[in-house]
């Protein structure tokens, strides 16, 4: 698979307010069986696919995003879904309620380069720089891989004044197939076309 560098999780800091802003980070403790593959959006952009995420065997997506449209081929033929993945979520305090980012803790490994053509006999001996950052990261590295935004209502919050308990109830809700259509909203795409 080609060198593809996910961008940073971050939130919205246009102001000094919501810099301040207090962020669960919550994931699921055991690995769970999702799959991705393309949908039809109207919304998404030109140049993009809409990548949705199933639970293994459900019809309905449990999130979906706006992705390059050559990085679902690239997770495809990696298998960098064909085994089970943690899931992680998180989460502000913010209108209409919670807003979350779901993300698929996915081994660095899918996205380090691979050496296309083959070395020069004489190229053995000499250590690279490539191949020397390439022994620094860690074997259980991981990389969040952006699967979709979600957004619990203000209404629909079980620990209002616990953002992590209410973190977690929410990938709990996601991983258990419950959640109602109020939780799941997709917003990465209306944000893409600047609709949200």
């Amino acid at each position: 698979m080609e060198a593809w560098t996910p961008e940073e999780p971050e939130f919205d800091e246009s102001d000094e307010e919501s810099s301040q802003k207090n962020v669960a980070f919550v994931a699921t403790q055991n690995p769970v069986s999702v799959r991705v593959a393309e949908i039809p959006d109207w919304r998404t952009p030109d140049g993009m696919i809409c990548m949705g995420t199933f639970l293994k065997d459900q019809a309905q997506p449990i999130a979906r995003s706006a992705v390059p449209d050559d990085m679902l081929s690239d997770l495809e033929s990696s298998g960098a879904f064909g085994h089970p993945v943690r899931l992680a979520l998180a989460a502000v305090e913010e209108e209409p309620g919670l807003q979350c980012r779901l993300f698929a803790l996915l081994p660095a490994k899918y996205f380090q380069e691979t050496d296309s053509e083959p070395k020069e006999p004489w190229a053995a001996s000499v250590p690279s720089f490539e191949d020397r950052d390439r022994e620094e990261i860690p074997e259980n590295a991981v990389v969040p891989l952006l699967l979709g935004h979600i957004v619990r209502f203000q209404r629909d919050r079980k620990h209002p004044d616990d953002l992590a308990l209410e973190a977690g109830d929410v990938l709990q809700t996601i991983v258990a197939k419950e959640s109602a259509t109020t939780e799941v909203v997709d917003k990465l795409l209306e944000d893409l076309l600047g609709d949200g």
